[in-house]
């Protein structure tokens, strides 16, 4: 894979058991930080490092490997997967993965197995596929769809015989965006400069079986018919307004509360700066939320008449998920929470800055996913927001299991706060206590 972050970083393969009920308590260690503080640091308590907060936290229940916080291990099929996103059900979830001998992988886990397996047909590592993964998403559990390079979106629909193969069928998207740069998106996997990787700016989502979308650089999609005719990926909206050769918009995430109440996040970004972006469909069509502009290429981001700006660290809109009809909330620039509330046809932006002794716990990388109220993801850490916009904290949900984790984590993602997973180089871990 081209993310030659992760294969530097990569260390020795967690040591797993098969299985995942846990029943412990949580045990995080708190850091409070007052949302809208202007970024300053809040002590690592007893005097230590990010790490050592984290290590010596395992804990043995019936025979499984879980954290004190209540994060067990499960065990992957082969040992060099770096997972890369995941889509939780009840009882269930759907992971994509790479592999540097495998290529890309998608998995499935059952609760009743307590195991995961591969569901892909293999076709998506054929000669000119699989360079790396997108994301993925499922309606429910006998459908899926994810994405892989160069702008593909599969689609699978589990056999009706008990053991036989999924069926799969895939359909290419159009590049829309231009060529040359420093971030070329040309593949869809741009670099990210701001956090030092690259993303892809390739994905699925959807509110339902029957109202799925798709995106690949600067253009979405959505599954339908036009005239009556097969149905396929047509697009719906291309973000192609930008204002120099080294400018690139992108769509990396998406989330929603139903068919009219879908949004896109993304940026508008030059090698060292961007502009967060947000685009909201609704029944009346497409509509730019949040944009700004770009003076030049080192230039910090400025205000965009008639969009919110959304202020906080340089970077890009990289993951966002609806709470509510009236209330996104999204991760932006790797270190900062980002709440945006519709108020009938008005918006309104907040942040809660992350401990940059969290959201930078190793000096190359910063958090790369947020989930709910809010979880989010970073170099070996889960981090734990409380009452983030109203005078709470961020807290290290410990994940250690018999030393520190020491890797990525790319992904933090749950059907509840119940059934959550932390996922990525070499690791799958289920939380299944409050």
């Amino acid at each position: 894979m081209r993310d030659s972050y992760w294969l530097a970083c990569a260390m020795a393969v967690l040591a797993a058991a098969a299985g995942v009920a846990c029943a412990t308590s949580e045990n995080d260690v708190e850091l409070s930080l007052a949302p809208d503080s202007g970024g300053s640091e809040a002590a690592i308590p007893d005097g230590g490092s990010v790490e050592d907060t984290d290590a010596d936290a395992d804990v043995d229940v019936d025979g499984l490997l879980c954290s004190k916080a209540g994060w067990c291990a499960t065990s992957l099929p082969d040992a060099d997967l770096s997972m890369r996103d995941i889509w939780p059900l009840p009882g269930r979830a759907f992971a994509i993965a790479e592999s540097q001998t495998l290529g890309v992988k998608v998995l499935e886990w059952d609760d009743a197995e307590a195991k995961w397996k591969y569901i892909d047909d293999s076709t998506q590592v054929e000669p000119g596929m699989g360079h790396y993964a997108g994301g993925i998403w499922a309606p429910n559990e006998s459908e899926v769809y994810y994405a892989v390079a160069p702008g593909y979106i599969y689609h699978g629909n589990r056999s009706a015989t008990p053991g036989a193969p999924w069926s799969w069928t895939r359909h290419r998207l159009e590049d829309n965006s231009h060529p040359g740069g420093a971030i070329d998106p040309e593949d869809g996997y741009p670099l990210y400069s701001q956090i030092g990787i690259r993303r892809p700016a390739l994905g699925v989502w959807g509110t339902s079986s029957g109202d799925v979308y798709a995106w690949f650089t600067n253009t979405i999609y959505r599954w339908k018919s036009v005239d009556g005719g097969a149905p396929g990926w047509v697009s719906e909206h291309v973000a192609d307004d930008s204002e120099n050769p080294d400018e690139h918009l992108f769509f990396v995430a998406a989330g929603g509360t139903g068919p009219d109440d879908v949004w896109f996040s993304g940026a508008r970004s030059r090698k060292w700066a961007a502009c967060a972006l947000a685009v909201r469909k609704t029944p009346a069509g497409y509509q730019r939320v949040a944009d700004g502009i770009l003076p030049s290429t080192f230039q910090p981001c400025t205000p965009r008449a008639g969009t919110l700006m959304i202020g906080g660290s340089e970077g890009w809109l990289t993951d966002i998920q609806a709470l509510a009809a009236d209330q996104l909330v999204g991760l932006k620039g790797g270190g900062n929470v980002v709440r945006i509330s519709v108020a009938g046809d008005s918006y309104s932006v907040a942040l809660s800055t992350v401990p940059p002794a969290l959201s930078k716990s190793k000096p190359w990388d910063s958090l790369s996913a947020v989930q709910g109220t809010p979880w989010l993801s970073g170099w070996g850490l889960v981090i734990r927001g409380t009452d983030v916009w109203d005078d709470g904290g961020y807290a290290i949900s410990t994940t250690s299991m018999r030393g520190p984790l020491g890797r990525r984590v790319y992904r933090v993602r749950g059907a509840s706060n119940t059934n959550l997973w932390a996922i990525g180089d070499g690791y799958a871990l289920h939380k299944t206590t409050p």
